[in-house]
């Protein structure tokens, strides 16, 4: 319908081509494209996040300004009928960004999608969870307005909201937390055959460190050069996603790989059920005391025997808290919406469906957030729950 009727109108007008933007938070890929020469056209149609507002560019074949006026008020009419007539298009879209699909918050954010999408589903809301480059990435889609919601470190968004660190100077002011998740585990899984059994044997190897804007490029500098006075010029870096460095790991391209998410890990779990032997690098007390020093974000965590195929001991490593984190820009009242359906109606069910959020509780809901406010939205949720909010995630405006 749409599509017909939008090229009756540019055969008509002589338009050369149409571009018409949905929403403020569409990405580029995410809109309606019509191109013609004048006596025919074709039509592109990708798909939108939201119509908050209609932005239109269009390119006529000839000078004629009451042509143009009359064009742009035909094609509002056009545009405006068909999304009253298709609700399902004219709903508000909340994407949530995650990480490597081997990963945890992959996962973890397609549970979330599927449990608003099921709860809210009459709230003029749908949901969806995407794959991404993690952490880094999520941040900067937030920044551009890209996406609504991510799951990322939570000292990350912190630092990126106060522009600490590599966000000095370029600080990502709309970034809000939602909700602490869940430990991240930093597992740093090697072939035996590589001759690897600590971290600065990775001197001269092959290292899979994650996905360029993931969390292996943000923690693997201050790890290396804390514990083994190592750089990634020690070494060479390969920047692949979980599921490609478990792939190149089995087909023994790389020496070691990173794979920080929650417990249990499905790419650790592929790669310790696997033909290869494998083994995960491990830390001392005084090591991960003086990691807390040079970064007190850290905390120790013990990944019990047999979380893992053939894993035969505890391991002692370290990691940080994970978060739900949104654009400022999102309504307060959904916020509040899913906060409900997550710590109110659905918890356990939640819990049930991912190991890494079996920690997840109203209680623990703001621990480990600090750098950043809360969304206004959450703030309500909390303090109507009688959840103690403290000083420093309160929002300033």
């Amino acid at each position: 319908m749409l599509a017909e009727g939008v090229l009756i109108i540019m055969k008509y007008f002589r338009v050369k081509e149409l571009f018409i933007r949905f929403g403020k938070h569409t990405t580029a890929n995410k809109n309606f494209l019509a191109r013609g020469d004048g006596c025919s056209a074709k039509l592109q149609f990708r798909g939108y996040q939201q119509c908050a507002k209609l932005e239109f560019r269009a390119t006529f074949s000839r000078e004629d300004i009451m042509k143009r006026s009359v064009f742009l008020c035909t094609i509002i009419g056009v545009v405006g009928v068909f999304l009253i007539a298709n609700p399902v298009l004219a709903a508000k879209f909340i994407g949530i960004a995650t990480g490597s699909t081997g990963g945890t918050f992959y996962p973890v954010g397609v549970i979330f999608a599927k449990t608003f999408g099921e709860e809210l589903a009459d709230s003029g809301y749908q949901f969806s969870a995407s794959a991404s480059g993690g952490t880094a990435e999520n941040l900067e889609m937030i920044r551009n307005h890209e996406i609504s919601m991510a799951i990322a470190g939570a000292i990350d968004a912190g630092d990126a909201y106060s522009g600490n660190d590599k966000y000095e100077g370029k600080a990502i002011k709309n970034v809000r937390f939602v909700s602490a998740l869940f430990p991240q585990a930093i597992q740093l899984v090697y072939r035996k055959a590589s001759g690897i059994t600590k971290l600065a044997d990775f001197a001269g190897k092959k290292i899979g460190v994650g996905p360029p804007a993931g969390g292996g490029s943000l923690y693997m500098p201050v790890i290396l050069k804390t514990v083994a006075g190592l750089t990634f010029d020690d070494f060479e870096p390969q920047y692949l996603g979980y599921d490609d460095s478990v792939q190149a790991m089995q087909n023994r391209l790389i020496d070691a790989c990173y794979l920080s998410a929650g417990l249990p890990t499905s790419g650790v779990s592929q790669l310790y059920a696997s033909q290869i032997e494998v083994d995960m690098v491990e830390f001392t007390d005084e090591e991960v005391a003086k990691l807390q020093e040079a970064a007190p974000y850290f905390t120790s965590i013990v990944i019990p025997k047999e979380t893992y195929p053939k894993q035969d001991r505890d391991l002692n490593v370290f990691g940080v808290k994970a978060s739900l984190i949104a654009d400022a820009a999102v309504e307060d009242d959904i916020i509040y919406k899913m906060l409900e359906v997550v710590y109110l109606k659905k918890l356990a069910s939640i819990q049930e469906q991912h190991g890494s959020l079996k920690t997840l509780t109203l209680e623990e809901a703001l621990k480990g957030l600090s750098g950043a406010p809360l969304h206004p939205g959450a703030v309500k949720f909390y303090q109507d729950n009688g959840v103690n909010i403290p000083e420093h995630l309160l929002p300033s405006e």
